[in-house]
């Protein structure tokens, strides 16, 4: 938000709210704000959160419609959020906790693990794209390192998707430091991005026209990570405080899908950094036939090996192969001619990347 120094509607219509000490402490009470802020919104020298101005409906609701009004000439989008806020659920309906939990407690390891992050992925596009504006989101896994080594990636492990995105939940792709994903990981803290170009500036290697605003929420329990969920939308602006919410509290019900050994401290996160989506490809679509030969060599040995045990061995193989390909393309070349994908120093000092 800029600054305007003249003065809209709605801040002479605070300004005016606000005269009265007794109204002025119970609207900064319900903003959850001191009253210095009230007064400098009224008068133009700072500019309020969304969620501000979100609260002040509620402040003074007999005034709600003009505000709205109001508000909007400073702030267009204002209106639209307001519309959407008030359409979606602002709470995930007991009923799916219940399901959750009953899920949690009823079924074996494996089957758990699927169904309650089918579940979560599920709800959450329904609750958070029931207009289907087409958000997509997915959870991406700490790659299991060998042992007495540290995490160097992420590895998507599952999504659901409306229109623009198709086939989420059979993408594979590993992310590293290169990546908002890994970075959120890195710094244990949700990174949220609202245009494409700001993405582009940051995060190259990992850049799409399609997606302009991005959420990334690490996946933490206590003081260890298991990985991190992604939303991302084709619309600006498109998350709000409200999303946000709701996305840590599906988080917490998705962290349910974890066993303990998924689980690592925050001192054993080294990322790495991962080759673009097209260099991947080249080396994850052998992954089928990789899993099946290692099958087979083992049971030439006179050894039993599952699918599930076979991708277990190979998963860190391939993690290593990408990670030689990305480091072997920047070494020895200067910052001005390194490719995209070449490990950038990121140091954004806000929460959110505008």
């Amino acid at each position: 938000m800029s600054n305007i120094h003249e003065s809209p509607g709605w801040r002479v219509f605070l300004e005016a709210a606000i005269t009265d000490p007794t109204e002025r402490q119970r609207i900064a009470r319900i903003l959850g704000v001191n009253q210095i802020s009230l007064i400098r919104w009224a008068s133009g020298t700072s500019n309020p959160r969304l969620k501000h101005l979100y609260a002040l409906l509620e402040a003074l609701p007999d005034h709600r419609e003009k505000l709205i009004e109001m508000i909007a000439i400073e702030f267009p989008q204002f209106r639209a959020d307001v519309a959407v806020i008030e359409e979606m659920p602002q709470e995930i309906p007991s009923s799916f906790y219940a399901k959750i939990l009953e899920a949690y407690n009823q079924r074996t390891k494996h089957l758990r693990i699927a169904t309650i992050r089918s579940m979560v992925l599920q709800q959450m596009l329904s609750h958070l794209d029931a207009r289907q504006d087409g958000v997509a989101i997915y959870a991406s896994q700490c790659t299991r390192p060998l042992a007495g080594k540290k995490v160097r990636s992420l590895r998507i492990i599952d999504g659901r998707g409306n229109p623009p995105w198709h086939a989420i939940n059979s993408n594979v792709r590993f992310y590293g430091l290169e990546s908002q994903i890994g970075y959120a990981v890195q710094t244990k803290r949700p990174i949220v991005i609202h245009k494409h170009l700001v993405k582009k500036q940051w995060f190259p290697v990992n850049y799409s026209e399609l997606a302009e605003s991005i959420v990334t929420y690490p996946l933490i329990h206590a003081n260890q990570i298991a990985g991190c969920m992604t939303l991302i939308s084709p619309k600006p602006q498109h998350f709000n405080d409200v999303h946000m919410e709701l996305i840590r509290r599906y988080v917490d019900l998705f962290m349910l899908s974890f066993e303990s050994s998924d689980l690592y401290d925050f001192d054993q996160i080294t990322l790495g950094v991962m080759p673009s989506s097209d260099v991947q490809e080249a080396i994850l679509e052998q992954f089928n036939s990789r899993a099946t030969q290692l099958i087979i060599e083992a049971s030439n040995r006179g050894l039993s090996l599952t699918r599930p045990e076979a991708e277990k061995l190979l998963w860190p193989e391939i993690e290593q192969e990408l990670l030689d390909m990305a480091a072997s393309s920047c070494n020895g070349m200067s910052p001005a001619t390194q490719p995209e994908s070449c490990p950038k120093i990121i140091t954004p000092s806000a929460y959110n990347l505008d």
